[in-house]
């Protein structure tokens, strides 16, 4: 049964997941990079998103009215969420100063002929200044103005409405025949954690992984140990795709373990909505796995000492995350983006992880998705093969 060319392939599979676990586990690098980092990564991250949306934004008002109207408005404005009035004043150079400085993300300026204006029936105007450069601060100040000014001229309507005869119900009829009401499906309270966090956890999950991958096939290379530690003998066909494998294998456990403390620990303390079950959510990503775990064996060829990987991995993960069509919609992409997006395991995993834990959709509803990773995993594992045949052959 020894002479059995199964027996064999299962033999030195094991040993080899043995072996990558041992000198996983001895290298103290590779813990603090893959055990430690991922967690501190995720939950520094989980931390600062944890509020979910901007809340109470600074801004400055600038009354140059001083009329009962004005001052209704501005009580309107800070009564809003997303912003408080800081401070409120005639001078618009003091307002600059403090826009400048920081303290305030906006300045609304209201004219001095603004009450006489609506008195008279005709139209007025505000001037806001926004921070553009700060995309949700300046979602927050103009989202508060167009609100706030919007149920101001309804008031407006109304009274004038009352004044003429109708009834309040006939009032607000006439000002809005129609009434939108819009329901969030998926993330009602509209908090940027919830949509972002999911994509974050995996793409720090995939860098640290290849990082760890990398940091330990360079440090094997660089002393020149690879092929003695995972006994690959002559016969190639044989001992390399088990000892891939057997690598893999070790690495997919991690892995598991790891992504589960994180859902485990990371969706409970940030109340993160999770709407899947947890298996179905680990048989989808375990191609995703698979597929990050033999792109790190094919970056094997590349690096050839530890530091190699330290330096070059850390820098995909910014792409990765824009590439998954969290922060611009995919549809949006060139081209030629959409093809490179799918050199990274983590734009098909991030899809449909994001379809399970937040859509409530079912594993069987996204069967494409799955099977296109399962491709990405077999691709990479043949790229994997051929670098180890050749390290081989070169040897």
């Amino acid at each position: 049964m020894k002479n059995n060319i199964l027996y064999r392939a299962v033999r030195a599979m094991f040993s080899a997941c043995q072996v990558e676990l041992l000198h996983f586990f001895s290298d103290k690098a590779l813990k603090s990079t893959f055990l430690v980092m991922t967690f501190i990564v995720a939950f520094l991250n989980s931390s600062i998103y944890n509020g979910e949306i901007i809340e109470k934004t600074p801004i400055s008002v600038v009354n140059l009215d001083k009329g009962s109207m004005s001052r209704n408005l501005i009580r309107m404005l800070n009564a809003t969420q997303q912003v408080k009035v800081f401070s409120v004043s005639t001078d618009m150079n003091e307002a600059k100063k403090q826009f400048h400085e920081g303290k305030v993300f906006g300045i609304l300026v209201i004219p001095e002929d603004f009450e006489q204006k609506l008195s008279r029936g005709y139209q007025a105007s505000l001037s806001l200044y926004s921070d553009a450069s700060n995309m949700l601060h300046n979602k927050a100040v103009a989202g508060a103005a167009a609100s706030v000014t919007g149920v101001f001229n309804a008031q407006l309507e109304i009274n004038k409405s009352l004044h003429s005869g109708l009834n309040y119900e006939n009032s607000v009829g006439s000002r809005r025949s129609v009434a939108a009401i819009s329901k969030p499906v998926f993330n009602p309270y509209g908090g940027y954690g919830t949509f972002l966090l999911p994509v974050v956890y995996l793409v720090v999950l995939q860098t640290l992984l290849l990082t760890s991958i990398g940091v330990l096939s360079g440090t094997f290379r660089e002393k020149n140990q690879y092929f003695k530690l995972y006994n690959i003998p002559e016969s190639i066909h044989i001992r390399i795709i088990p000892v891939l494998i057997g690598r893999a294998l070790a690495y997919l456990l991690l892995c598991i373990l790891v992504f589960s403390s994180i859902c485990g620990i990371a969706f409970t303390v940030f109340k993160l909505p999770f709407r899947s079950s947890y298996w179905s959510v680990i048989v989808y990503l375990i191609p995703f796995f698979l597929a990050v775990i033999f792109l790190g064996f094919s970056l094997m060829g590349i690096f050839k000492r530890r530091e190699d990987a330290a330096m070059s991995v850390t820098f995909i993960s910014t792409p990765a995350v824009f590439l998954t069509g969290i922060s611009w919609p995919v549809a949006a992409f060139p081209e030629w983006v959409k093809v490179l997006a799918y050199v990274f395991p983590s734009t098909l995993g991030a899809r449909g992880f994001l379809c399970l834990s937040q859509f409530q959709a079912r594993l069987g509803d996204i069967t494409d998705l799955w099977g296109q990773l399962w491709l990405t995993a077999g691709f990479y594992f043949i790229i994997a093969v051929l670098i180890n045949y050749r390290l081989k052959m070169s040897k």
